[in-house]
């Protein structure tokens, strides 16, 4: 700012002289001082603006010089304890309904297992929260009419070693696809009926360990091998007693990326228990039978499109799986073979509906079964309301060999959800 006011002075001297230097002969030393006069005055205001424009810059300076270091000192006063907060730390909660409305389509309006009429199916309680960096758990309740049922409770670490998780607890299995799920979240009303008929009503859901292994792409694009050692406490197929002995499964899945908007798996399950009985009997007899096995295989794939960016209004879904069961009995030298499974394709015509239709096909549960079957078909048409509300209409046609009569159910099934997780399958 100096150098500036020099340089105007500096100017102002050499037009002094110039004028004193055109005006020598013309002009009178009284109008050269008052000349002289008025440019000095000039320069000194020149002098004062300038001194105050560097004085107000100096002054900002010295403001935000003064406002960083207050934010500095805040910041250094911030204080962390290292304890997640107690919202952080309660449990993710949702809760699920499921409810329904059915005609038995026949002259008496009923049958041996359905009656016409309104009804509760249930009320589900799910609870999921990281218990550390390491592991997590899920719970799952389920409140029937009849009273309350403990559906599934679980705690899972997710990596004990690279691509490898262990869950212990009370779980649904992984024997194929289906049984995974709970029933809120089918894509139809019901449970196929292959899997209710050899797996038992509730599927296979029993305490224990399980582990699974995300394997490097070899055959696949994606492989999962899953161990699982449980209780036989699946009256149907085993023991049904609990920490009796173990039921061993394994399930292998194959995941094949056809193109950016197709997929395919193919998965393959096996599975071994003892079904006899050891211990004591209801009169205090000790009692221990011959060891008598029930094995179980089953085969799944899923063919799954999707067009990208049309993921919302379009997708088409084809599922089928296969089972087969032997279970020793205590007769010498009989046993139950059964086979059957299902097949269903599920398209979305736009963002709120779908339809589709499911084939179910198995021999029953019993001796002496081979001329002996059960088929149902089963059409529906869902809508979603939102995200959280969905209403589904079915029919459900069965008949075959082992029934006397074909049955006729119309089904209008509400589910609604509330909580972070809506309709999750597990």
């Amino acid at each position: 700012m100096r150098i500036r006011i020099s340089e105007t002075v500096l100017t102002l001297f050499i037009m002094v002289v110039f004028v004193l230097g055109q005006t020598t002969t013309t002009a009178n030393s009284d109008s050269l001082t008052k000349k002289i006069e008025a440019l000095q005055n000039r320069i000194e205001k020149l002098e004062q603006k300038n001194e105050q424009s560097e004085l107000e810059r100096l002054l900002n300076q010295a403001e935000t010089a003064a406002k960083e270091d207050n934010i500095k000192e805040d910041a250094q006063k911030t204080f962390k304890s290292g304890q997640r907060s107690l919202q952080a730390i309660n449990p993710e909660i949702s809760v699920t309904g499921d409810m329904f409305s059915q005609a038995v389509a026949n002259k008496n309006g009923f049958n041996r297992e359905s009656r016409s009429g309104a009804y509760f199916r249930v009320l589900g309680l799910h609870f999921q929260s990281a218990l550390d960096p390491f592991s997590f758990t899920k719970i799952a309740v389920e409140i029937h009419p009849e009273g309350i049922e403990l559906g599934e409770a679980y705690m899972t670490w997710s990596n004990v070693l690279p691509n490898l998780s262990l869950t212990a607890g009370k779980f649904r299995q992984q024997f194929g696809i289906i049984n995974r799920w709970h029933a809120h979240s089918l894509d139809q009303f019901d449970f196929p009926l292959a899997m209710t008929t050899l797996l038992g009503e509730d599927g296979l859901n029993q305490t224990g360990l399980s582990l699974d292994w995300f394997i490097s792409p070899l055959w696949a694009d994606a492989n999962t091998l899953t161990l699982q050692i449980t209780n036989g406490q699946n009256g149907h197929l085993f023991s049904g007693e609990a920490f009796r002995f173990p039921a061993l499964l394994g399930h292998l899945k194959s995941y094949y990326d056809l193109n950016a908007n197709t997929y395919f798996e193919l998965g393959l399950s096996g599975m071994s228990g003892f079904n006899n009985f050891r211990g004591f009997d209801d009169s205090g007899s000790l009692q221990k039978d011959p060891n008598r096995y029930t094995r179980l295989a089953g085969v799944d794939l899923t063919l799954f499109w999707e067009p990208l960016n049309r993921a919302h209004y379009h997708s088409f879904l084809w599922r089928s799986e296969l089972y087969y069961v032997n279970k020793e009995a205590s007769a010498a030298d009989s046993s139950i073979k059964a086979v059957g499974g299902y097949s269903y394709v599920d398209y979305k015509l736009n963002e709120r509906w779908n339809a589709g239709i499911r084939f179910d096909y198995t021999q029953p549960f019993t001796m002496n079964n081979s001329d002996a079957n059960i088929y149902q078909l089963v059409p529906y048409v869902t809508w979603w309301q939102s995200h959280w509300m969905r209403f589904r209409l079915q029919y459900n046609y069965k008949n075959g060999s082992a029934l006397s009569e074909a049955d006729h159910i119309i089904r209008l099934q509400l589910t609604w959800a509330a909580g972070p997780h809506k309709h999750e399958r597990y």
